[in-house]
């Protein structure tokens, strides 16, 4: 198949929609995840790192403040044990600083005062060595007054290194509380985006999602409901239902239109399969003409519509009996659809004709007067006596026919006249032709001889139901 041709057909659809909706969750989830890891990372940072960083420098302030105090204490220690307990505290002090110091991070301090931090640091080191040795003099009062000046001036300056100490590290923890605050900040504004990154990712997946139903609604739902539509219709006109396409509503639907036209065609075979059991129920098979059933039917509905008198007559082929005998009933068939042909010609479109039986024909229809259905009769006696039926292969056969007439008047009926009246005049009709025929056989055939009196609608009516025929 060639690319413009080929088309996805719905499973391919929905898979690929499937998997793009799958696609999308598994993004969002993996950018989700990503996104908190940082998060996390960055939590973690600010919990372990920044805010150990500042605890440190809380201490270190607070322990250069107190070096300040012990270096007082000393410088104005009274006893040789307060002069100890000062000493061996600030040595301790400046060991705890010096550890403290040692351990801070040089992202929160520029170079500048890193190296000066390290020399405060350097120089308490120094002024403590000093003081040791000071202080372990006067203890064993080796100290003279110039000494003792020396001892007061050291203390001094290492109480003005410890506060300046406490002002770097304050200035270190300011740092500290800023670098926290900023990324606290940071993390806020993180968070906001990833909010609002989901929020866009959600969105764009719920209308990705409705996009696809609208798309199968569009390519799926309504073309299904379209072929329901089409199916409950009646008749179901095949032109509604989709003809082209590859996919498998596209070959459901023509195999559905492949079904109707089947059974289009089986109820078409059946309608005709009907209608010619109908006809065969109401028709002579041989001529086509009605039947007796099919004429008695259409004479009383002839008879209680009509308005004017109504002429009932009926036919028999004379000596068709010998034709039937001498050259047999293949041929005596041909005979009958000749004189049937003839009679139907004779007579209008409107008109009911009908076999009887046999060789004999019945025919009703409205007319002026009697004299009127005598001329009609008399043309068709002469036609058919006049028209030979040539048969290939077969001699030339002259058939004659003897015809019986009567009339029906005092038209119309009255509207509530009964189906049985109506029967009971009709076969009144019958039984005056059928003597008039008898009357044109007995006067030597290939006559048309009327009944002596017409039969009368109202006679009928009046006192007729107690007659039989």
């Amino acid at each position: 198949m060639g690319a413009k041709g080929y088309r996805l057909g719905l499973n391919a659809k929905t898979l690929g929609v499937t998997f793009l909706i799958a696609l999308l969750v598994v993004g969002a989830t993996a950018f989700t995840a990503r996104a908190f890891e940082r998060l996390h990372q960055m939590v973690e940072q600010l919990s372990k790192v920044e805010m150990e960083s500042l605890m440190n420098s809380v201490r270190i302030v607070q322990q250069a403040e107190s070096l300040i105090g012990l270096g007082l204490m000393l410088s104005t220690a009274e006893t040789q044990n307060d002069r100890r307990r000062a000493l061996v505290e600030l040595n301790d002090r400046t060991t705890w600083v010096r550890q403290m110091t040692s351990d801070l991070p040089s992202n929160h301090i520029d170079a500048e005062m890193l190296n000066r931090v390290r020399e405060v640091q350097h120089e308490l080191d120094l002024n403590i060595r000093i003081l040791n040795h000071l202080v372990s003099e006067r203890i064993n009062e080796r100290l003279g007054a110039r000494e003792l000046e020396h001892l007061s001036d050291v203390s001094l300056k290492n109480r003005e290194l410890a506060g300046e100490m406490s002002v770097l590290m304050g200035y270190v923890a300011a740092r500290v509380r800023l670098q926290i605050i900023s990324q606290s900040q940071e993390i806020q504004q993180q968070i906001r985006e990833h909010q609002q990154n989901l929020i866009a990712l959600a969105v764009f997946i719920v209308l990705f999602a409705l996009i696809a139903g609208v798309y199968f609604d569009m390519t799926v739902v309504r073309r299904i409901l379209r072929m329901q539509r089409a199916v409950e219709r009646s008749p179901v006109n095949i032109n509604d239902f989709e003809r082209q396409g590859k996919d498998e509503i596209a070959k459901l639907s023509q195999t559905v239109v492949s079904f109707i036209e089947r059974i289009q065609q089986q109820e078409e075979h059946m309608l005709n399969v009907n209608q010619e059991l109908s006809f065969l129920a109401e028709h002579d098979s041989l001529t086509g003409l009605a039947n007796r059933r099919h004429f008695y039917a259409a004479a009383k509905r002839l008879l209680r519509q009509n308005h004017l008198p109504v002429c009932v007559a009926l036919c028999d082929i004379d000596h068709f009996k010998e034709v039937n005998d001498q050259r047999g009933h293949a041929v005596g068939d041909v005979a009958l659809q000749s004189i049937a042909n003839t009679l139907t010609k004779g007579l209008r479109e409107t008109d009911v004709l009908a076999r009887f039986g046999g060789e004999e024909f019945a025919a009703i229809f409205s007319v002026a007067t009697l004299d009127d259905a005598f001329k009609v009769f008399e043309k068709i006696r002469l036609k058919i006596e006049s028209t030979p039926i040539e048969i290939p292969g077969q001699p030339v056969i002259w058939l004659t026919c003897s015809f019986g007439i009567t009339i029906v008047e005092d038209m119309p009926l009255p509207v509530e006249t009964s189906d049985e009246k109506i029967q009971l005049l009709l076969d009144h009709a019958l039984l005056a032709a059928d003597e008039a025929l008898y009357d044109a056989k007995s006067l030597g055939r290939n006559l048309v001889c009327t009944s002596l009196e017409p039969v009368s609608a109202v006679n009928i009516e009046e006192g007729g139901d107690d007659e039989t025929v």
